[in-house]
């Protein structure tokens, strides 16, 4: 498998399985309108399972997340192929290839933790489901640990919004996607059929995220980042 196949299949195994829930409030009331063909009660606010084949659905029994158990072991796995990368890889594709890695685990090291400390805020979780968003939280932080000690190197999980703004434009993150899919397929149900010989304007399609500015009121506010 070259560098490049390793990489995305590392990162697949850092978001698959994930629990996760969108916070209402970190949209901002003037971006609101854009979800309008959206059940915003069930959207936001909304505990949700992704699975390892990407499918998303709301938590609705404790059962369900069983696959939940077994992050630690998906991310030791992780561990075990860089090591392997290592040593059989030249030192400038390794370097970059656990730089990159870094990059995504100081992602979701920093959110799940957030997501941790924050779910029974906004969305009234019970004992149970929180102690399953504390094991992720604290997957991802031994995780971080080790590959701290095993490549001798100091990762810094807290992240402020500009790094947070990044990483979601550079790489799309899926959850993110999702949302604008939706919107897509919602929007083209709402038009009006369009006669084959008048061209429709492209901009008229409404954005959900306006501009780099309202993203970074957006992580400010939720994320407390500076």
């Amino acid at each position: 498998m070259d560098t490049s196949k390793t990489l995305k299949s590392l990162i697949k195994q850092l978001y698959t399985p994930l629990l996760f829930f969108i916070p209402k409030s970190i949209i901002p009331l003037s971006e609101l309108i854009e979800f309008r063909n959206i059940n915003t009660e069930d959207f936001f606010n909304t505990i949700v399972f992704l699975s390892e084949n990407n499918s998303t659905e709301k938590v609705l029994a404790i059962k369900d997340r069983i696959p939940l158990l077994e992050k630690a072991s998906i991310l030791n796995y992780n561990t075990i192929t860089l090591i392997d990368k290592k040593e059989n890889t030249s030192p400038l594709q390794f370097s970059t290839l656990l730089e990159s890695y870094i990059m995504h685990l100081r992602f979701y090291t920093f959110i799940t933790k957030w997501m941790n400390e924050n779910v029974t805020f906004h969305c009234g979780a019970n004992k149970k489901i929180k102690g399953y968003f504390q094991l992720q939280a604290d997957c991802f932080q031994d995780h971080k640990v080790q590959i701290e000690n095993k490549f001798s190197i100091q990762i810094i999980p807290n992240l402020n919004s500009a790094e947070v703004l990044t990483y979601i434009k550079n790489d799309n993150v899926q959850l993110l996607k999702n949302v604008f899919k939706q919107q897509e397929k919602l929007d083209v149900i709402e038009e009006s059929p369009t006669p084959k010989s008048v061209k429709k304007v492209g901009s008229e399609k409404p954005v959900l995220i306006t501009d780099e500015e309202s993203m970074e009121f957006l992580l400010e506010t939720v994320f407390n980042s500076n």
